[in-house]
């Protein structure tokens, strides 16, 4: 764009100088021209870049959840497929149920024999209670078989708690999408172990709840971009298209100054900082953005509150942009 400027300047002078003969070709003249150019032009992209900002790295962003099982064991069936949009809820593989069926078998057998036991405390009790009324019974028996029905209370609800807990177990064998979206580099196949560590994840997930322009810029050009301004974002797979997005989110944060938890000291180096910022925009179009696979990169340019008439120039700077899109690249 600035070499556009330049271009059109020189133009300028042709017609000045060559074309119209307003000007005499004198040192004076022409010193003083390229020195207006140079002020003006250096004035115009120092606006531009202040109150119209434009960023090339832009990508979509989603989130990727990496798909850790509750349980661990063997899995059986993968009914998935690799990059196909599953709904929320629905199965992405399964684990063999069978060790997880024998534990909730067995727990409600121990829970029907708490059962009986605690019926029989709570007779042995009444019946203390009678004999204790008409003196047939001594205090203390009372005492023992109410404790005696206290424990069996106490054995009941823990096995009623652990069945409860090898019920979930044993539906978490069945490991369901957390979102819509889909599964990328699926090699997960009936007979692989999974376990529930978060490092050995066996799949990643892509979300489709979310869909999010995510874009750097230097701290000094973000610094006049406010929630809510206007944008527009090309995209290097979609040439020859703008699209209206807004920003919603400003991310003020930077790696450079992020100090870890340590038992050494910070090195500083007297480097100057040069984290650039992220921002994050919205597609107006909410349809075209799920579209868009994850990591799509192009260009994205922010129209701020002011400096309006220096906004034409990013709106034709990401037009080429999007019209470039249709030059291949190796």
């Amino acid at each position: 764009m600035i070499a556009l400027l330049i271009i059109c300047y020189s133009a300028l002078y042709i017609l000045i100088f060559n074309k119209l003969g307003l000007l005499r070709k004198t040192a004076g003249n022409i010193s003083a021209f390229a020195g207006v150019g140079v002020a003006l032009i250096s004035a115009i992209v120092f606006m531009w870049y202040t109150f119209s900002p434009m960023s090339g790295d832009a990508r979509m962003f989603r989130y990727i959840i990496p798909i850790v099982p509750n349980v661990r064991g063997e899995v059986v069936a993968v009914p998935v497929r690799p990059m196909e949009t599953v709904a929320r809820g629905e199965t992405l593989f399964q684990i063999d149920p069978e060790p997880y069926e024998i534990a909730v078998r067995q727990l409600e057998a121990q829970v029907r024999r708490h059962e009986a036991e605690w019926r029989l405390a709570k007779i042995n009790v009444d019946r203390a209670e009678k004999l204790l009324k008409v003196q047939s019974a001594a205090q203390i028996d009372l005492d023992t078989w109410t404790a005696n029905m206290d424990v069996a209370t106490a054995a009941r609800d823990s096995a009623n708690a652990q069945l409860d807990n090898a019920k979930w177990q044993l539906k978490e064998t069945t490991v369901d999408a957390p979102f819509e979206g889909y599964v990328v580099n699926l090699q997960l196949r009936p007979g692989n172990v999974v376990t529930t560590v978060p490092l050995a994840s066996p799949m990643a997930f892509v979300s489709n709840e979310m869909s999010m322009v995510l874009s750097s810029f230097s701290q000094s050009s973000i610094r006049r971009i406010a929630i809510g301004d206007p944008a527009e974002v090309v995209f290097t797979n979609v040439p020859g298209q703008t699209f209206s997005a807004k920003v919603i989110r400003i991310v003020g944060l930077g790696s450079q100054s992020q100090l870890s938890a340590s038992g050494q000291l910070p090195s500083l180096t007297g480097a100057p900082a040069n984290d650039r910022w992220a921002v994050m925009v919205e597609l107006e179009d909410e349809a075209f953005a799920r579209q868009l696979p994850q990591g799509a990169g192009g260009t994205v340019a922010i129209y701020t509150e002011k400096g309006k008439p220096v906004h034409v120039i990013s709106k034709v700077a990401i037009r080429m942009s999007a019209w470039l899109g249709y030059l291949t690249s190796p």
